[in-house]
């Protein structure tokens, strides 16, 4: 009865006019919304291929030179779709705001899925990776590439989730790093997740569903299936359960969020991950006190990994400014408390801006109804941009 209610609703969804950039790809949805957009491709060191798209300006003015740069990273199981998707979209605000707009896709993502040379649907070795691997490697490929292209000696690094995670552990061990960023904008910041107050994450403490994954030899996890008419129809057909799995996965009050826009919005996701990646997740949930750390392989994996039989931690205090932080007091993935943490254990004198107090949930940064926030970080990302061309 159910599959027959949801095809009849599907059929009348159908006869509704569908919107255009649930089937456009990401520099397709650009120039319809008046934007150029230009794609490169960048090999780390350990020889995954990944994507980066750009957009330098709009389609009915020339390209200009010496633009304040700013790079965005998306977080887990997203892709570079989530910054335009939405109406408004940040990354098309921060292209009106006079910014020259770049755009990060993770290994293993839909974007990001080569290797020099590993398939990964026939090399199960391309997925042994996490968020480890692509603070180590992805950051200090990309960053250095964009700044190349653009002929600019720093940028602005505007990370969301385990976007913030990736350059918080690149920083921390190489905090000479910030050389190349203006400033640090951490939207929904991660670093521990012990108070994470997901039912998915809080079922998996009880199951080893990404082990089980492991030993069936599926290496992928939530890989987009290409099929975005399905997924528009779904969501357009049951928007409750649409938006309850949004709530569920990562937010606590998708009432903030543009709930109108997800069948378009959803359409282009998840990015997908690997099963290791979401294994290092299911470890940082299960953190006796507040940490954060590489990979745990068990005593023999780690010597061999690290030389020791416990995973080295990250010193987080290291990390220098400027460092802007933006909490959503709704957020169940990056817990309030959780940012406590992370706030405390940053160097008070790294933090140029803080806000504990933002009505967002997880997603909202950049499926929010209300996106105005933007205001203060293309203000701050201006002024950390002029300071930086005076030193």
């Amino acid at each position: 009865m159910f599959l027959q209610l949801f095809l009849l609703c599907a059929s009348v969804s159908a006869l509704k006019e569908e919107d255009p950039d649930v089937h456009r790809n990401f520099m397709q949805v650009c120039v319809a919304h008046g934007y150029q957009a230009q794609s490169y491709q960048v090999t780390t060191a350990d020889g995954y291929i990944l994507t980066l798209f750009r957009i330098p300006g709009k389609t009915d003015e020339p390209i200009t030179s010496g633009k304040p740069v700013a790079f965005l990273q998306h977080g887990l199981l997203d892709l570079s779709d989530t910054w335009i998707m939405n109406e408004p979209a940040p990354g098309f605000i921060l292209a009106d705001a006079g910014f020259d707009v770049w755009f990060g896709n993770s290994r293993g993502s839909f974007h990001s899925l080569g290797h020099v040379k590993w398939n990964p649907w026939i090399h199960s070795d391309y997925w042994d990776f996490t968020w480890q691997h692509m603070a180590e490697y992805d950051i200090p490929a990309v960053i250095p590439f964009v700044l190349n292209q653009t002929g600019q000696k720093k940028l602005t690094y505007v990370g969301h989730s385990q976007g913030t995670l990736q350059m918080f552990a690149h920083l921390a061990e190489d905090p000479s790093f910030m050389k190349y960023i203006n400033i640090f904008i951490a939207l929904a910041p991660v670093g521990t997740v012990r108070y994470l107050d997901i039912d998915f994450f809080n079922l998996l403490k009880r199951i080893p569903y990404f082990d089980t994954l492991d030993v069936l030899g599926i290496h992928s996890f939530l890989q987009n299936a290409n099929a975005p008419g399905i997924n528009y129809v779904f969501c357009d057909v049951l928007p409750d359960v649409c938006e309850g799995v949004a709530e569920a996965l990562s937010d606590s009050k998708v009432s903030e969020d543009n709930t109108e826009r997800f069948p378009v919005i959803l359409s282009h996701e998840p990015g997908g991950t690997s099963v290791f990646n979401m294994m290092h997740w299911q470890q940082m949930t299960n953190y006796l006190f507040s940490k954060m750390e590489k990979y745990d392989y068990g005593s023999v994996g780690n010597l061999y990994h690290y030389g020791s039989i416990f995973p080295p931690t990250y010193d987080i205090s290291k990390i220098p400014g400027p460092i802007a932080l933006f909490f959503g007091i709704y957020d169940r993935l990056a817990d309030p408390k959780d940012g406590d943490w992370l706030r405390k254990n940053l160097n008070s004198k790294s933090i140029v801006y803080l806000n504990t107090t933002m009505p967002f949930g997880h997603l909202t940064y950049l499926w929010g109804k209300d996106l105005s926030y933007l205001n203060t970080v293309i203000s701050l990302a201006k002024q950390y941009s002029t300071s930086s061309e005076d030193n």
